[in-house]
């Protein structure tokens, strides 16, 4: 394609083959596969793989491209897409794309395989700027890197799957294939530089797993979930007239015909009706109400709010999003956020509340159950193999109950005295610990005087010496390098400014909590991710018909056939602890799955002669999730 230059021109025209028939893809194969190295893209007519079809499809060779058109129609194309399949599977070449995701699941769902063996310029440009504004897509890394201009206006001609393409088309669909080797060759050199190549492995490895969970999807029932929106708008009305009633109160005329006034929804309303009422508040964001919690108005319109976020989040909005062509809802995954961690959108699924009512809408197709499993303690674990502390150690080796340690230790009492409110208290200290709880929130969180809460804090951290000295050196280490490093060598990078500039210890203040606790959610990131790459191939090796749906932070949930349900929930338990064990070892993970007709939070918590059952297989009985050994329902 000719000599690139920096100046801020538009890329050069490329030098590619049109490719229509199929004898030629053969030939173009054999010739593609010689290289150890190639280039991959793809256009489509829509971003939906279950609503798009794939039209082209681009491999890039040293200085030269192949188009091959893919379309099923006999009046443009013979290209049978399997002829590419030789040089899209196995380990012999290296394949890069630019978001790789797309394309990947365009292939699996139009084609039925995987593009494997994967370079993503996308994840490494992610990778390299974990942290900071950064922008990772095609026409700003072929601007940063090559200073010249991609031309993106075509991308959208694709949509008329019949019509006959024009050399600006074509153009378009080389120049994709013509930039990404150029930029990996200059991105390389940062790889090396920040030891990248693991978390760079575990991130491409991971692109089959996240495109698992956006194509399988999950099932939401609309019936279910409607009865719960019933609910809640009982709810709300009853927080909305509380409300109402006090505030009305202060109104010289709080109603006409029943009909309030005050309308709870307009801020400038609320707020002045707040202020007659004798709270002067800055304004009525939730955070701010919450920080006068306790107050009968305040308590009520939390109540309220909570309820109306409900409904129009997890309401008919979400109902309508379910696909009509695989009647599942399709969440879309970013695949790091700063931390490492996944996050979900269009619609959210990481944010389902944790109440088992809610949970259960979400169910496996008729035959089928779903498994759900999480790693127990994991961030705590992580704090406990990154910090060393004895204590920790000895705890989790033990089964010994961490948090009622924690309050025998500070407290000076034996474990047997620990109350179950002693025990939430420990349990908000340790953590609240990675996340930099002061005396301030601790105070707060107990509602207790901050000397006391000073006080405890500076004894926990005299019997944890290990977490002491893990935070300082972590604290440190942030503020002085910049970053903070995950176990699998992910930077969270940090912009701090120079010691002259007004706001430097404000930031580095900033910097600190959050490099006490980065490593500790980096490695939370990196092991759950670990641990689907293994379960995706373990499911796919295994034969069983069984796949992974949705991640929630160090949760996994995947749907099997009922016959094979205790197969499949041994891979999915030996397939978080070994994700888990690759990165850490003095703590080893521990796990168990749920089996049931939904997605389940926890083992049946029902109470027989005082104990929990703890049965962790559900059934569905008369239209009810009922526990399989208690017969209780959930």
């Amino acid at each position: 394609m000719g000599v690139f230059e920096t100046n801020g021109i538009r890329l050069p025209k490329p030098n590619y083959t049109y490719i229509t028939r199929d004898e030629d893809a053969r030939r173009a194969v054999e010739d593609i596969s010689r290289y150890p190295i190639i280039e991959v893209d793809s256009e489509t007519t829509a971003l939906d793989p279950y609503e798009a079809k794939i039209v082209l499809f681009q491999i890039g060779l040293p200085n030269r491209c192949y188009i091959f058109d893919v379309r099923n129609d006999t009046v443009h194309s013979t290209v049978d897409p399997q002829t590419l399949k030789p040089i899209l599977v196995g380990n012999d070449q290296l394949r890069l794309l630019q978001n790789a995701v797309f394309d990947m699941k365009m292939v699996k769902h139009h084609y039925g395989f995987y593009i494997e063996n994967i370079y993503d310029t996308m994840l490494v440009e992610q990778l390299l700027n974990l942290g900071m504004k950064t922008k990772a897509d095609l026409v700003s890394l072929v601007f940063k890197y090559l200073g010249l201009i991609v031309d993106k206006e075509p991308r959208g001609t694709f949509s008329d799957y019949g019509q006959t393409f024009k050399p600006f088309q074509l153009d378009y669909a080389g120049n994709d294939v013509s930039v990404l080797r150029l930029i990996r060759d200059l991105q390389l050199e940062k790889i090396n530089r920040h030891n990248f190549h693991d978390v760079c492995r575990l991130e491409f490895e991971f692109t089959k797993a996240m495109c698992e969970m956006e194509l399988n999807g999950i099932i939401l029932d609309a019936d279910r979930q409607r009865d719960i929106l019933s609910e809640i708008e009982k709810e709300k009305k009853v927080f909305g007239d509380e409300v109402t009633e006090i505030l009305s109160e202060q109104e010289s005329q709080s109603t006409l015909f029943g009909v309030s006034l005050i309308n709870l929804d307009s801020n400038v309303q609320l707020k002045k009706a707040l202020i007659r009422f004798g709270l002067d508040l800055p304004d009525t964001a939730v955070g701010t109400l919450q920080k006068y919690k306790g107050l009968p108005v305040i308590d009520a319109l939390l109540g309220y709010r909570k309820a109306q976020k409900f409904i129009s989040t997890y309401g008919e909005s979400l109902i309508a999003r379910i696909n009509p062509a695989t009647g599942r809802l399709h969440t879309g995954f970013k695949q790091m956020v700063s931390t490492g961690r996944l996050s979900s959108s269009d619609p959210n699924l990481q944010n389902i509340p944790k109440k088992q009512k809610y949970r259960n809408c979400f169910v496996s197709q008729d035959g089928y159950d779903l498994i759900t499993a999480d790693m127990s303690g994991a961030e705590l674990r992580i704090l406990g193999n990154l910090s060393g502390d004895p204590i920790f150690i000895d705890c989790f080796h033990k089964g010994i109950d961490l948090h009622k340690r924690t309050i025998s230790e500070i407290r000076g009492i034996s474990m047997d005295e620990v109350t179950r409110p002693m025990r939430d208290a420990a349990k908000a200290i340790n953590f609240g610990i990675p996340y930099g709880l002061s005396k301030y929130g601790l105070a707060r969180r107990l509602g207790i005087h901050e000397k006391e809460a000073e006080e405890t804090l500076d004894t926990y951290f005299e019997r944890y010496r290990g977490i002491k000295d893990y935070l300082t050196r972590a604290k440190r280490d942030a503020v002085r390098n910049k970053c903070s490093i995950s176990i699998s060598g992910r930077k969270r990078f940090y912009n701090i400014p120079p010691y002259s500039h007004p706001e430097y210890k404000k930031v580095c203040a900033a910097v600190e909590r959050q490099g006490t606790n980065q490593p500790i959610q980096g490695g939370n990131a990196d092991t759950i991710k670990q641990s689907m790459i293994y379960l995706v191939d373990r499911l796919e090796k295994s034969g069983c018909d069984a796949r992974l749906l949705l991640s929630v932070h160090d949760e996994v949930v995947v749907e099997t056939k009922h016959e094979q349900r205790y197969e499949v929930r041994k891979i999915v338990e030996q397939s978080l602890i070994d994700g888990f064990g690759r990165y850490f070892n003095v703590i080893p993970m521990e796990t168990d799955g749920l089996i049931g007709p939904c997605w389940l939070k926890n083992p049946c918590e029902n109470k027989t002669n005082g104990n929990e059952c703890g049965c962790t297989e559900m059934t569905l009985k008369d239209n009810d999730i009922v526990c399989t050994e208690c017969g209780g329902k959930i």
